[in-house]
């Protein structure tokens, strides 16, 4: 990222994205004016508000330790300061405590990562562990990230992060988030909408059998209530040249209006961009993420972050001689992409508390 790298923003995508700085300076001038709904939630229990304020100042404090430190203690600051500011979310919202039933303090990792990496750092399953008492269920429960997903690769878990999969293709094809779905509305939309979807897998102009593509469809969740368009003879309409399938949106029940985005409309806005159901929000860039593990739903890109910090903190604490080796240019292949992951948290993470927290400011989380 420019602030993080030094580099000057190469693509749109990077150019609409919050730096490190900008996001912490968001978070803080909502810590000092908070909305009518957060401020009432905080005003609750006194415990609530204090450790609202300080997990969030904890947390960017580790932060900004992480920038000038190198990568072999980074993910140690990187997690804690995730998992603090995982507590300010907790107090936060009205999902917990109160009259909900359900406890905003929370007790445990609730995950859980074989630093012996049997199967290589990609292939090894970060694996739930605990109840719904631990702070990642806790914060999950925050953000509607599913928590039946019983494992997922280390490998998937990052292909679930935009950052990464727009600067690396893994050859083991792991699903990657879809970009560039949406259906712009005018005033006499009728339906069905075509809209043409991104295949992120295919290689221009190579054959893609029906079934692959119905396999690949199965991975999306917002894609399984979509049609396939299908063309005069019954065959499925698909682009292989230029990498895209045609889907049909039915009705409007299966496209929301996005509230994250850079561009705010008001709802009735014939130029607001309609996405799909189920579409998540990535730095407030609309994606479509693949299933988590068994789970029908994805992970909240900011559970994704979690997931990873959590597993890379736990290999740099409990297995040292394990980091060294993978931090070595010369001996592990993806120890470039793991300084990348290290170097986007930075500001990538902080981007997603703010969106986090900017919904449960405005009382919908």
């Amino acid at each position: 990222m420019a602030s993080t790298l030094g580099l000057m923003p190469t693509t749109y995508y990077e150019m609409g994205l919050m730096t490190a700085a900008e996001s912490w300076r968001a978070i803080r001038t909502l810590r000092a004016e908070p909305h009518e709904s957060l401020d009432h939630v905080l005003g609750t229990e006194s415990a609530r508000r204090r450790e609202f304020h300080m997990a969030l100042e904890q947390a960017q404090q580790q932060f900004a330790a992480a920038e000038r430190i190198g990568y072999e203690s980074r993910p140690l600051n990187l997690f804690y300061g995730l998992s603090q500011a995982g507590r300010a979310i907790a107090a936060g919202s009205h999902a917990l405590g109160g009259n909900t039933g359900r406890q905003w303090q929370a007790m445990g990792h609730g995950l859980k990562y074989d630093v012996a990496i049997p199967r290589g750092v990609w292939g090894t399953p970060i694996r739930q562990d605990g109840g719904s008492r631990s702070l990642f269920a806790t914060v999950s429960l925050v953000v509607d990230s599913p928590l039946d997903f019983k494992e997922v690769q280390f490998g998937a878990a990052v292909n679930q992060l935009l950052d990464y999969t727009m600067a690396f293709r893994e050859p083991e094809e792991y699903a990657r988030p879809i970009t560039d779905v949406s259906v712009s509305i005018g005033n006499s939309l009728s339906f069905p909408v075509e809209i043409p979807v991104p295949m992120p897998w295919l290689e221009a102009g190579q054959p893609t059998p029906p079934a692959d593509l119905r396999k690949f469809v199965a991975q999306y969740p917002a894609l399984q209530e979509l049609e396939i368009a299908v063309d005069a003879d019954g065959n499925d309409r698909w682009n292989p040249t230029d990498g895209y399938f045609v889907a049909l949106v039915n009705s409007p029940e299966q496209l929301k209006i996005s509230r994250t985005g850079v561009r705010h409309y008001l709802e009735d806005d014939p130029r607001q961009p309609r996405h799909l159901q189920r579409t998540s929000y990535y730095r407030r860039v609309p994606v479509l993420l693949p299933r988590a593990g068994e789970s029908a739903a994805s992970l909240h890109p900011l559970m994704s972050w979690w997931t990873v910090l959590f597993a890379l903190s736990m290999l740099a604490r409990y297995a040292p001689s394990k980091w060294t080796e993978t931090l070595a240019l010369s001996e592990h292949r993806y120890a470039s992409r793991i300084e990348f992951l290290l170097d986007s948290a930075l500001d990538a993470v902080p981007e997603l508390l703010w969106q986090a927290l900017s919904e449960i400011n405005e009382g919908s989380l």
